[in-house]
């Protein structure tokens, strides 16, 4: 907390608390009760920052002269051009009459400071710009400060003064003191921060700038005054610049504003520093707790800002000194100031500079997205350079390639491919095969085709791009960068995470050493990376990287801005992977709101997000919306991008799966199978998500019970995971696991714990056996099976182990440990140990009530865990409280999910069975009927869970000993089985025994025998003769016998 603050102050309106209040940080100043000591003591404090506080910019020479600098954004290279840029400009009585309104429009409120502006509009003359700027007045505060931020714009409007302070340099009146030796010392006292010390000290044996005009003192005790001055601030140190200077140094560099002056105490100003002036750090120490910052001034600067200029023009021929500055602001991400910065120079300029001039603002405005604006300077700039009288075919390649940049931001790849093809042509003609032209055009080409899903190709495209660029710059350039992320999207859709991040970090690497450390360039690969550590299901790790990228961004750049939308979506994808649906909803949500205000109706990233909210919404069981936004994204792939096949078969799969979750399984099918034929249309050669959507029919097939065809379709697409598919062997694990899942159907489930034990195995060595936490679902899958086979023992030790990898992965908690406690919980409820299988269910429930229960899926996760407690109570006898407890969870799944959704079924069915234990038998009844009405609007009227709430009715009414009742409820339920499902024998033996029953307890024997027998016959037929239901059957006979007094028959049944 307040860092970004120089000095603290705080005022007393009270005027009784200054004593009693206790306030410490290293920046306080003091407590001020009355309003001019505090306007006093700012005015002091300033002028001390004037004074004692500098800013410096680092340069590090050491490869400048193998690295290609055209790209990078140094300070130095601003400092250096800036006074030339002013020198350029007029230098006229309007210029003076504008810095004077500027002046007097910043301190409108300041009658002390208006009085010495009117003075300076009658007095000044060029000669007397030294002894303005020492006075530290107007002048010198308001060009220290644009200086500071680099605001061209306001020293613009200054350029009067500076340019005198700037001839001054030249002016030889001022530097022809003769000297006793030719080199000597000034000096310079200050206060640092202990950060400061440090970036100095690491950067010992590099160049610097001053971020200002430096000024300095040739008295070294007066210098020391000064670092050792008292000030109330204590997180700063006392230091001295010592500046050695030749007297070659002096022309243009050097200022000596009067040599006697040294001998005044008050002032560090007897030597001043030209702009553009580079010094050489040679080393820093520690004497007599004071830090002597040691610099000599070096020529190297001006080498090494001659080497960019010349790069720069290597990108763009002939380009003047006010246009590299421009570019230099633009590439520093200064979008507004080069905006300004342009339209002024496009106010005076030939028709060729006109042309760039045009065409950076051109792109100036697709960097803010505003495409439009950005379209009619590129548009105007083309015509300038088609111009007949002056013809400029090899630039105008440059133009066609941002237009073309300009169409594929706004979805036309048809018609961006055209524009790259035609630069590319040009800059084949006119440029040497090895040139980054060539390069960045094969980028761009790349990049329609990845987006086409033609990702082979793009490949090709990508790596022969980087392979110029890498021969040509040699070593670090933004164009490397910006094919690094190419490449590192191509690897994100091969599911080769680890490549995708690898390439977006190289690209951050070179960002980095290019751009200031808040560049647009660097935000959005953060994000980049963000995105690629969520797929790796690093979701914390993601969600920090992608915090520090979206707070970067926001520092310039608008809420609406067309980036923000990837924020946003990568924000979603991270929330989702960490299973927080609602949050992903609202982000996806966003940010497609952001697109809709940038893009036309129809353009793909509109697409992508319909999809993606499409997705979540069929997680969170939302079906009918999640159809709609599928549906509407077809509509608009199908009308603008029909050619997009491959994109087109990934909708038909999406809304494949909602179907899916709908128990459609016919439809969904037939989705499958549609996306199917595309992929293989569309990829003749093979793809690794044709090995998906094979995936996807397998699983339907083994839900309908078609497990020969599901495994037919699983070895199908292991044959296509096993030549498409290695970069991630996880799909290959997860292929298994599908082998799996249809022997586990087949309640093979020897068979399938052994695939998913291979499959285990495959994923420990991808994660270099790690506590990878997708290990732990694994691990967790297979104990269900164990557990399926009662080998609880067995299926408690991977239900431990998997809740030790998620402790260890999820510290603060996460809905999968919570999981693993309720599998555990489990367990022990099947061991009928329910005071543990119950403190299982209570710690679960304990973790997802801190984890929060915003969201409707977090609150289902509690509503399961309440009735999984309920049903240990339930075993425990304690009835009433097993009750109390589902009819919070059926109070929160009302709340959640709609009306007649299973979920409330099976907690009507729950309830009605604790209170049926209690013989609440009208109770029972209301949330029996309830189940009953909510089946019958959701399945077939044939269908076995209507045939079971008839039955629970049913059996209601017996045991309250309503016999007529009871039957009807019975025969209902075997009329619907003996229509729909004849071949169930085990359900119609059941039911003509429950009827049978009930008729004798209606003392209706001869119905009732008949009834008997049809289930003993049935049972008899399709059972083993020692099964135990024919004997109970037979069992039932005897008694009706028996009561019929028919004994001998009653024997023979025995």
């Amino acid at each position: 907390m307040f860092s970004q603050f120089g000095a603290i102050f705080i005022f007393d309106f009270d005027k009784n608390q200054s004593k009693e209040f206790v306030f410490e940080h290293t920046k306080f100043i003091d407590i001020y009760n009355d309003l001019d000591n505090l306007y006093l003591s700012i005015k002091e404090q300033i002028e001390l920052d004037n004074e004692l506080f500098e800013t410096f910019s680092f340069f590090d020479q050491s490869k400048y002269s193998i690295e290609n600098l055209s790209k990078q954004t140094s300070d130095l290279f601003w400092y250096q051009l800036v006074g030339n840029i002013l020198l350029q400009l007029s230098h006229k009585q309007l210029d003076k009459n504008e810095m004077i309104d500027l002046c007097r429009q910043y301190y409108q409120d300041n009658l002390k400071y208006l009085k010495i502006i009117d003075e300076f509009e009658h007095e000044y003359y060029s000669n007397k710009v030294i002894q303005w700027f020492l006075k530290r007045s107007f002048p010198y505060k308001m060009i220290k400060k644009a200086l500071q931020i680099k605001d061209i714009n306001q020293l613009i409007r200054l350029r009067y003064f500076i340019s005198d302070l700037l001839q001054s340099f030249s002016n030889q009146f001022h530097n022809t003191i003769e000297y006793e030796y030719e080199n000597f010392i000034v000096y310079r006292g200050m206060k640092l921060s202990k950060e400061q010390i440090e970036e100095f000290r690491k950067n010992q044996g590099k160049l610097l700038v001053s971020n200002g005009f430096l000024t300095a003192t040739q008295s070294h005790s007066n210098a020391l005054n000064f670092a050792k001055k008292s000030i109330k601030q204590t997180d700063v140190i006392p230091a001295i610049l010592e500046i050695e200077c030749k007297s070659k140094d002096f022309h243009k560099n050097i200022l000596f504003t009067d040599r006697n002056k040294s001998k005044d105490q008050s002032n560090q100003d007897d030597v001043l520093f030209n702009l553009h002036v580079t010094f050489y750090l040679d080393k820093v120490e520690l004497n007599e707790n004071i830090f002597y910052i040691k610099l000599r001034i070096s020529n190297e600067g001006l080498n090494i800002l001659e080497k960019y200029i010349e790069d720069t023009r290597q990108q763009i021929e002939d380009l003047d000194i006010e246009l590299i500055f421009a570019h230099l602001m633009l590439d520093m991400g200064q979008w507004d100031q080069s905006q300004k910065y342009f339209e002024r120079l496009l106010i005076d300029s030939n028709n060729k500079k006109q042309a760039w001039r045009q065409y950076s603002l051109g792109q100036i405005h697709r960097l803010k997205g505003e495409w439009i604006i950005a379209r009619q300077y590129y548009d105007c700039a083309y015509a300038q350079m088609m111009n007949p009288n002056q013809m400029c075919i090899k630039e105008s390649a440059q133009i066609l390639s941002d237009i073309g940049e300009l169409l594929y931001i706004e979805g036309k790849f048809e018609e961006a491919i055209n524009f790259h093809e035609q630069a590319l042509q040009i800059r084949r003609k006119y440029y040497s095969s090895d040139h980054p032209h060539i390069a960045n055009s094969l980028r761009n080409i790349g990049d329609i085709f990845h987006k086409k899903d033609r990702y082979d190709e793009a490949f090709v495209y990508f790596q022969e791009a980087l392979t110029i660029l890498e021969k040509y710059y040699k070593s670090f350039h933004p164009d490397i960068a910006k094919c690094m992320s190419s490449i590192g999207y191509y690897f994100r859709e091969q599911r080769n995470y680890d490549k995708s991040l690898e390439s977006h970090q190289r690209s951050l690497t070179i960002y980095e050493k290019c751009y200031p450390t808040d560049h647009v360039s660097i935000a959005l690969t953060l994000n980049d990376i963000a995105d690629s550590l969520g797929r790796q299901d690093k979701n914390n790790e993601a969600l920090n990287v992608h915090c520090r990228a979206l707070q970067m961004h926001k520092k310039f750049i608008q809420y609406d801005h067309i980036d923000m939308s990837k924020y946003f979506c990568t924000l979603g994808h991270i929330y989702s992977g960490q299973g927080h649906y609602d949050m992903a909803l609202e982000s996806y949500q966003q940010s497609l709101a952001v697109l809709k205000k940038s893009f036309f109706s129809g353009h793909i990233d509109i697409i992508c997000l319909l999809h993606n909210i499409g997705v979540v919404l069929n997680i969170l069981e939302k079906f009918d919306d999640a159809m709609i936004f599928h549906r509407q994204a077809l509509t608009m792939e199908e009308e603008y991008y029909p050619s997009f096949q491959a994109k087109i078969a990934q909708t038909f799969i999406w809304i494949g799966h909602v179907l899916r979750n709908q128990e459609k399984y016919e439809e969904a099918l037939d989705h499958y199978k549609q996306a199917l034929v595309m992929q293989k249309s569309y990829y003749p050669l093979g793809h690794v998500n044709i090995a998906f959507t094979l995936q996807n029919i397998g699983a339907i097939l083994s839900e309908q019970g078609k497990y020969d065809e599901a495994l037919e379709f699983y070895q199908q697409a292991t044959i296509v995971l096993e030549k498409h598919g290695l970069h991630n062997r996880c799909d290959i694990a997860f292929n298994l696991m599908g082998f799996g899942n249809i022997l586990c159907n087949q309640e093979k489930l020897d068979e399938a714990i052994d695939y998913y034990q291979r499959a285990l195995q495959i994923q420990k060595d991808y994660y270099d056996h790690s506590d990878h936490p997708n290990l732990a679902d694994t691990i967790n899958n297979i104990g269900n099976l164990l557990c399926r086979q009662k080998k609880y023992d067995e299926a408690m030790k991977f239900y431990k182990e998997a809740l030790r990898i998620q402790e260890k992965n999820y510290p603060n908690g996460h809905i999968k440990i919570a999981i693993t406690l309720n599998n555990i919980g489990h367990v022990l409820m099947n061991q009928t140990k329910y005071d543990e299988s119950l403190d299982y269910y209570q710690q679960a429930y304990s973790i997802l009530v801190k984890l929060g229960s915003y969201y409707p899926l977090d609150q289902l996760q509690i509503a399961f865990n309440l009735s999984y407690i309920s049903d240990v109570l339930h075993l425990q006898k304690k009835y009433q409280e097993a009750v109390e407890y589902q009819q919070r969870a059926l109070s929160i799944r009302e709340k959640c999910l709609p009306s007649t959704h299973k979920q409330i079924i099976t907690s009507c069915i729950k309830i009605s069975r604790s209170l049926c234990s209690q013989k609440k038998y009208i109770d029972a009844l209301e949330f029996q009927q309830r189940a009953l009405s909510i089946e019958e609007k959701i399945e077939p009227i044939n269908h076995t869970n209507i045939v079971d709430r008839l039955c629970e009715i049913g059996k209601n009414f017996f045991d309250q000993e309503k016999y007529d009742e009871a039957l009807e409820f019975f025969q209902q339920a075997l009329t619907i089985i003996e229509t729909s499902d004849p071949f169930n024998h085990g359900y119609n033996a059941t039911l003509l025994n429950s009827i049978g029953k009930i008729l004798k307890q209606q003392q209706k024997y001869d119905e009732a025998l008949t009834f008997k027998n049809r289930a003993l016959k049935i049972r008899e037929t399709h059972f083993p003769s020692n099964h135990q239901h024919i004997a109970s059957t037979l069992n039932g006979i005897s008694i009706i016998f028996h009561e019929q007094n028919k004994y001998d028959e009653a024997l023979d049944c025995t």
